[in-house]
């Protein structure tokens, strides 16, 4: 289910990608760290709820000038261009 895009927030934007994590649920990865993806609240976010996952978020919250801090970090995709060969 490797699907690349780019995680577009306030601030800024991050390469991303879908992943499967480890109990079978779906999943983003940001800068090689999982999160899980939660569409109940916003139409795409991340949680964070472990010690690497929170200071991830916590990193892309400073740089990409989010100053929310609600437990779900939502966002836009902007998906990777096709390749055509």
């Amino acid at each position: 289910m490797n699907e690349d895009f780019t995680m577009v927030l306030l601030g800024g934007s991050v390469p991303a990608r879908f992943v499967t994590l480890e109990g079978g649920e779906r999943g983003v990865e940001v800068e090689g760290v999982p999160f899980p993806y939660v569409t109940d609240e916003v139409p795409h976010g991340i949680i964070a709820l472990n010690d690497e996952q929170t200071r991830k978020m916590s990193e892309l919250r400073q740089r990409c000038k989010v100053t929310s801090e609600a437990a779900v970090l939502a966002f836009d995709i902007d998906e990777a261009p096709s390749r055509e060969d």
